[in-house]
């Protein structure tokens, strides 16, 4: 046992070693990332450049954690067939060549950064020929690159090598292997905690390194090869096409579809309110009376005397992320593909935090109770452009549920104490999180399910909010829009195929409208509401291009959904939803002779060739 305590504990010192020498590698491509793209860096802060240092120093324990995880798994199964110290030759070995390899390619990623704008990632394996040779042909450093390699490489002798020369004796007995061994797998395991980046419920993505304003030093705090690997995983999706009809059946079906003459019916007061948009978690139909669901939501059902209400609206799609696009860029998103985790991608579209800005919105908060980590949040809001964002780390561990992060009660608190202290016009952009499961929720239990029981809580907690905002002077001139993430499936857990799993609220209350008591039927998706908001404030909306005007009596009423490699279209006519996997209609209701099949799949078309271009 004294002889295997020994091994495990050269094990921890060759990994402890190993791991510090990808850190420093990592640290020196950063450093050289930054020297050859000095251009971009100049404008960047010092300050900011350090801490990117420091950010992206989690990505590189991460690659450290993986290799670890091999490591350990290497030394455990084969020792019970060689030495030890032949393993451990073994994972030097691994390590000369990986290192090699990247200290070689790590200048050329800089080197395409200055390019492209972007680290090269999976997705950059698609691209022209052409493209891709003139993008090389630069790497004229070729000697510099050896030379990279051979230092990084006697450093990496110059700290592991004493390690494996030192005498390790293998255990003498069966069982003495097998304890090694489990010690060493256990070892292993643990580094499934680096790997994730930590304890958190979100794992380690992209979007940890989105800390700053400043893109360039966002960038210097990705690991390039960690983002490789990380693209790598959604090469399949991000890449996946739709294609029905030649492109100019699908633009002329859209065209037609989209052309609208006139003007939409103003119902604002004024073209410069302060704007508070709340994003429901999960509120859908069910929990709606208004919707034809449960009257789950009381303090809604109130405010309709007072709004502009929604009641065709359907979500875009399934998941947060893909919510939390179409309501803040006014962007489709495809069913296999989240277009949130490519940040390269998510920084070409139109945020309407940006579009508000240049016209005077310059107070602008985001505040999410939960881990913005989770599912890239935090690059997308970093994209958007707050210049202040709330999460659950500025919340104290007593408003946490067991699960997700801080109550809604006390986000909405802190969302009443931000509107009271911004100058105007203001625009906040809040996500409440309660309503997301488990659905356990900080209050007596009022309904006797969980899931509407969760939305009478968040409910409860708007209706505070609404009271006291009236006390406020800034309310007159307030437009608040309720919109939910995405719907759900409800207490019977409906299929995509049912309206209600779709169908969530849109309601447009606050003191800056001029009318109220109104319901709106025309049927539309998350993203129409980015046109029909600037239209409203005289702000050009042209790079919306899949949004429309719900406000604009000529404009055409449809609604598309998706979901995991399917999706709906809705119109006055027909309700379809298709299964692409199982190529099978899922539902297909029409009112006319025949039913109409082509204008969802050219949208669908449509949005894939956009994703496909950016």
């Amino acid at each position: 046992m004294k002889q295997s305590l020994s091994n495990v504990l050269k094990l921890v010192q060759f990994l402890l070693m190993h791991c510090l020498f990808w850190l420093v590698t990592f640290l020196l491509q950063r450093i050289l990332f930054i020297f050859i793209n000095s251009s971009k860096a100049i404008d960047v802060p010092p300050s900011e450049l350090m801490s990117a240092l420091l950010h992206g120093m989690v990505f590189d324990v991460s690659i450290a954690g993986y290799l670890s995880l091999l490591f350990c798994v290497i030394v455990a199964i084969g020792s019970q067939f060689v030495s030890i110290s032949k393993l451990l030759h073994v994972c030097y070995t691994i390590a000369v060549i990986l290192s090699s390899v990247i200290t070689f390619l790590l200048p050329a990623d800089g080197i395409i950064y200055g390019f492209w704008g972007f680290h090269y990632d999976a997705t950059c394996i698609a691209a022209s020929t052409t493209d891709a040779i003139e993008m090389w042909a630069l790497v004229v450093y070729l000697i510099i690159c050896i030379a990279l390699v051979i230092g990084n490489n006697m450093l990496l002798h110059s700290m592991l090598v004493r390690i494996i020369k030192t005498k390790i004796v293998p255990p003498q007995n069966i069982v003495g292997k097998i304890v090694s061994a489990l010690m060493m797998l256990v070892i292993g395991a643990a580094m499934i905690i680096p790997i994730r980046g930590g304890f958190g419920i979100a794992p380690l993505s992209n979007s940890r390194a989105y800390f700053s304003q400043y893109q360039f030093a966002n960038h210097v705090a990705m690991n390039a090869v960690w983002n490789f690997l990380y693209s790598t995983k959604r090469l399949d999706s991000a890449s996946a096409v739709y294609r029905y009809m030649d492109d100019a059946d699908a633009e002329a079906i859209f065209s037609k579809l989209t052309h609208h003459t006139g003007e939409p019916v103003a119902i604002l007061k004024t073209q410069r309110p302060n704007i508070i948009f709340i994003l429901l978690e999960s509120f859908s139909a069910h929990g709606i009376e208004y919707l034809g669901g449960e009257n789950a939501t009381p303090n809604i059902k109130a405010l309709l005397k007072e709004s502009v209400a929604f009641s065709n609206l359907m979500a875009a799609s399934d998941r947060s992320g893909k919510g939390l696009v179409a309501a803040m860029c006014g962007y489709p998103v495809l069913p296999t593909f989240s277009i949130i985790q490519y940040p390269k991608k998510t920084q070409s579209l139109s945020f309407l935090p940006r579009k508000l800005r240049e016209v005077g919105y310059n107070s602008q908060t985001f505040i999410y109770g939960g881990d913005l980590n989770f599912n890239n949040f935090n690059s997308l809001v970093n994209i958007a452009g707050f210049d202040h964002v709330i999460t659950e780390d500025d919340f104290g561990a007593e408003t946490r549920g067991p699960k997700w992060g801080t109550h809604d009660e006390y986000t909405f608190r802190r969302l009443l104490a931000e509107a009271n202290q911004q100058p105007q016009p203001f625009f906040d952009f809040y996500f409440t999180l309660s309503s997301h499961e488990p659905f356990i929720v900080p209050m007596e239990k009022q309904l006797d399910d969980e899931y509407l029981n969760s939305m009478y809580y968040t409910d409860k907690c708007l209706g505070e909010f609404i009271a006291n905002a009236k006390q406020q002077e800034w309310w007159s001139n307030t437009l608040v829009i309720l919109m939910a993430d995405h719907g759900h499936g409800g207490p019977q857990n409906v299929g995509v195929d049912d309206k209600k799993r779709f169908n969530i609220p849109l309601i447009l209350t606050g003191g800056a409208l001029a009318c109220t008591d109104t319901i709106v039927a025309k049927k539309g998706t998350q993203i129409d509401l980015a046109v029909t908001l600037l239209n409203q404030l005289g702000i050009a909306a042209d790079d919306f291009t899949f949004s429309k005007d719900l406000l604009n009596p000529t404009t055409t009423g449809y609604s598309f959904f998706d979901f995991n490699d399917g999706y709906g279209y809705v119109d006055d006519k027909n309700y379809q939803v298709y299964d692409n996997r199982g190529n099978v209609w899922l539902r297909l209701d029409t009112q006319a002779a025949e039913p109409d099949t082509l204008t969802g799949r050219a949208i669908l078309q449509l949005m894939s060739n956009d994703n496909q271009r950016r």
